[in-house]
């Protein structure tokens, strides 16, 4: 095998490497840290580390870190520097060293390697102050269109009470509820920080308590909301479309279920079991026609609804309540 010096070996390395004495007198400096940091071998070889340009080296933690390699047998391990220096600007570096012992001569020097990360650190925090901003811009275009929405919501609701038609007023009512339900959505978004995802928990249960305080304004509530829905993350494709059913079953189960002023309960569950989620609206009301149920317009948004959601709804009513389940198959993140 043919000998060679171990520093020649040093000069083709990417990085910059030092080799110090013990009392970091640098001994050799190899051709990427002269050219990283603008400096020529003369200027620098023969000085301490500590010493060289202005001083951008002392740097108090690095000095007790290199005496600990010699001392104890210690290794510096992706220590990162920040320094400004005057040829070449600002810096961002990452430094390991460890103790180079050759027993022939007994010389104990430092190994140190230094890696200039200061181009990938500047993408990191652009991309990181980027995605803040799109974040904030996010933040405040969802909060527009909840205002939009609620704004959008209480026109129609006006409009509703002039009109003389019990059909009309009905209908534009329940068009407003949609629409209160898709800002509803909105407003957990803006609370939750996120643009991705709602709690199911949180979401569709506040959700069927305002739809029934905007049924019972003026405070005389005859139906009892009772609900059992897991904390569960839905997708923001999903959650309308759940939210939008869970407002169109609602209203059925409040028009339907209790005519008139009679008592009753309505009771929402969320559940996930083995390979699907199941959600089920059920009231203990006077029941419901199928077929009315199934051919108004709040029937065939719900199906519309669990066929984009690849789901399929169950119904059952008899002279003691009306149960509707929608069954969703299973996937990742809801």
């Amino acid at each position: 095998m043919l000998d060679f010096n171990p520093l020649d070996l040093m000069e083709t390395i990417r990085e910059g490497v030092l080799v110090l004495d013990p009392d970091l007198t640098i001994r050799f400096a190899n051709r990427s840290f002269c050219h990283m940091f603008a400096v020529a071998p003369e200027h620098t070889v023969g000085r301490k580390l500590y010493k060289i340009g202005n001083g951008q080296w002392d740097i108090p933690e690095l000095r007790a870190s290199l005496d600990a390699i010699i001392s104890d047998r210690k290794t510096i391990e992706a220590f990162e520097v920040e320094r400004v220096f005057p040829s070449v600007g600002q810096r961002i570096m990452v430094l390991n060293a460890r103790k180079v012992y050759r027993p022939g001569n007994k010389i104990k020097q430092i190994l140190l390697a230094i890696e200039d990360i200061t181009e990938r650190v500047r993408l990191e925090r652009e991309h990181a102050a980027a995605h803040e901003r799109i974040g904030m811009l996010l933040q405040e275009l969802t909060h527009r269109v909840k205002n939009s929405l609620q704004l959008i919501a209480s026109i129609v609701m006006t409009e509703a009470r002039s009109v003389s038609s019990a059909e009309g007023k009905a209908a534009l009512e329940r068009v407003s509820h949609r629409i209160t339900a898709l800002g509803q959505f909105y407003s957990k978004l803006t609370e939750a920080d996120t643009f991705e995802s709602v709690d199911a928990a949180t979401y569709l249960d506040e959700l069927c308590r305002n739809l029934i305080a905007s049924v019972y304004q003026d405070g005389d509530t005859f139906i009892m909301l009772k609900t059992d829905i897991e904390s569960e993350l839905l997708p923001a494709d999903r959650a309308i479309s759940i939210g939008l059913i869970v407002n169109e079953l609602v209203t059925n189960a409040v028009k339907y279920g209790f005519p008139g002023e009679e008592k009753g309960t309505i009771m929402v569950t969320l559940k996930r079991l083995p390979g699907e989620l199941r959600l089920t609206v059920a009231d203990d009301g006077q029941g419901l026609d199928p077929r009315r149920a199934d051919s108004g317009v709040g029937g065939r948004l719900v199906d519309a609804f669990a066929e984009k959601l690849g789901g399929q709804v169950e119904r059952k009513s008899d002279g003691q309540g009306t149960t509707v389940h929608l069954i969703l198959p299973s996937r990742e993140g809801s």
